[in-house]
């Protein structure tokens, strides 16, 4: 082998070993907040279930936990002196979403930021700012992020299914106000840029006319069907059918009282 071929063999060398450099910072930068987030939120688990002896860490599970479909309240009074702005916990037995709800003044501030308002991709579970924050409304509406790896509102994509739906039918939401069990009944794909939740609605006609709508769109066909005067909570995460696609499953509060 001649000189030439040497040094051009020498330079493909380091501009291989170059890239594999790049594409691994690549990716330990998108790792590194993910890991650190659900650290801090394995931490705020064991701050509201203290007595949960038995629960493992989302890093033994990769999310999953094994625990009861129902559980007690977490502790209000610790989670509200860390922070205020602690309005929920949002729980999906066998999935990766068990996280508390945040509200804040706007919609923009816990989008990039963790429970703990530190800044961060992975973000927080957070409550339309413009709802009431006990859930009291006609339409509350949680929004969360798609994380690579099952974190945060990631499983709602599953909802896309019949079966995911049919294994995983009933989330729990956690509140200071009351505790419900949330049943599942329609999702649906909207445009995020254009697309809007009715909060309130103005009358019985109205909220008749936008539930025939959604059940008829539905990607799944759930077993419960809202009536009059029953609250829903609407789940709302990023999709990728189209730019600016969103992925929303709705359920019907169910008080466990």
């Amino acid at each position: 082998m001649n000189r030439r071929k040497k040094k051009l063999l020498c330079i493909l060398w380091v501009l291989c070993m170059a890239g594999v450099a790049v594409s691994g910072w690549g990716l330990y930068r998108e790792w590194k907040p993910r890991a650190e987030a659900e650290k801090f939120y394995g931490e705020i688990r064991r701050l509201a279930f203290p007595s949960e002896t038995t629960a493992v860490s989302p890093e033994e599970t990769d999310g999953l936990t094994d625990r009861q479909p129902e559980r007690g309240a977490p502790d209000w009074e610790a989670l509200k002196a860390w922070n205020p702005d602690i309005c929920g916990w949002i729980y999906c037995p066998g999935t990766a979403i068990d996280y508390p709800v945040v509200q804040g003044a706007d919609n923009d501030w816990y989008l990039n930021r963790t429970v703990d308002q530190k800044r961060s991709i992975i973000g927080s579970i957070f409550l339309e700012s413009k709802n009431q924050s006990d859930f009291s409304d006609d339409v509350s509406v949680l929004y969360g992020h798609h994380i690579r790896g099952g974190r945060m509102f990631t499983p709602i994509s599953g909802y896309k299914k019949q079966a995911y739906y049919e294994a995983h039918p009933v989330m729990y939401l956690y509140t200071p106000d009351g505790d419900y069990r949330v049943e599942l009944f329609a999702g649906e794909i909207l445009n995020g840029s254009t697309g809007y939740f009715p909060l309130q609605f103005a009358d019985e006609a109205e909220r008749a006319k936008w539930l025939d709508r959604l059940l008829a769109g539905s990607v799944f066909d759930g077993a419960a069907i809202p009536v009059p005067g029953e609250r829903i909570l609407a789940l709302c995460t990023c999709t990728y059918e189209y730019r600016d696609a969103r992925y929303t499953v709705y359920g019907i509060l169910k008080s466990l009282k």
